[in-house]
């Protein structure tokens, strides 16, 4: 085998590939083992996912919606403590309704009643733009699309990778921006639906959506009645808000046109799952709700 973001013999490699974190909740969107070599598998979790997850958003967004570490672990928050004149590390503890504080002088401070309350940043999105989620997307989209097709196209990927009429060469550029950084990859962002939101789908139990992802075709010039030309994007939606990239061209204004197009939508929605009116964001005011 060999590995589809670097190319080297990936034969002898152990580890599956999470095309989403599992510190994101995923367990289901998996490559499996030697699509990506253990080398690359460990570069985007240390220089891609753990930076993109170390950010104040994410730390802020995974602490208020209980989404854990992939070690089943409480996510830290750094909060002040007025009444101690300090800062420390914090978990709150949604089971057995309880706060861990690090510093033992904040500890002390409430126990000897100086301090009564403590402060939390609450922040609603990520900084936008950021090279390390615009790379987060690209690397998504690229196994999202080994994914989609299976053991069929990573066999076709094989033979004609190198081939420069084949579609696979067109996805080159996005594959050396998510693995090397080389150049800059523009995406969408904006808050589509709450944190804590529910959904139900053709009479099922509601249930809300951690992550979501889709492709999606924008046609932008038809040839004949059989043949038009369309740029692709890729769609994911983390706890409400939407990221898209072009898959073949980094450029998102054909995007930014069909959002003009239509207003108040996203491609990601689907006629059959409806929007309940309630949502954890009526009971739990750390979420988020729109607007």
């Amino acid at each position: 085998m060999q590995c589809i973001f670097c190319h080297k013999d990936s034969s002898t490699s152990k580890s599956v590939e999470h095309i989403i974190p599992e510190s994101l909740g995923n367990k289901e969107h998996i490559l499996p083992k030697g699509y990506v070599c253990d080398a690359c598998n460990n570069y985007f979790s240390v220089k891609i996912e753990k930076e993109m997850l170390a950010q104040p958003y994410f730390v802020s967004m995974r602490r208020r919606n209980d989404i854990r570490t992939k070690k089943g672990n409480y996510v830290a928050e750094n909060m002040l403590f007025p009444g101690a004149h300090k800062a420390s590390d914090t978990i709150f503890d949604s089971k057995e309704n309880a706060l861990y504080i690090k510093d033992n002088d904040v500890v002390k401070s409430i126990i000897e009643g100086k301090c009564c309350y403590a402060i939390a940043r609450y922040i609603e999105e990520p900084e936008y733009p950021d090279k390390i989620m615009s790379r987060f997307l690209a690397k998504c989209a690229y196994e999202s699309f080994f994914l989609m097709g299976g053991e069929h196209d990573y066999q076709l990927w094989l033979k004609e990778r190198d081939n420069k009429e084949s579609m696979f060469h067109d996805f080159d550029k996005l594959r050396q921006f998510a693995r090397y950084g080389v150049g800059e990859w523009p995406y969408s962002q904006r808050r589509i639906y709450s944190e804590g939101t529910f959904f139900s789908y053709k009479g099922c139990e509601p249930y809300e959506v951690l992550h979501e992802q889709k492709f999606f075709f924008r046609e932008v010039e038809k040839i004949d009645e059989h043949k038009f030309l369309a740029e692709l994007y890729f769609v994911l939606v983390i706890c409400g808000i939407e990221y898209v990239i072009c898959v073949t061209d980094p450029d998102i204004s054909g995007y930014n046109q069909w959002l003009k197009d239509h207003p108040n939508h996203s491609p990601i929605e689907d006629d059959d799952e409806k929007r309940l009116d309630i949502g954890m964001y009526d009971i739990n005011p750390f979420l988020i709700k729109t607007k």
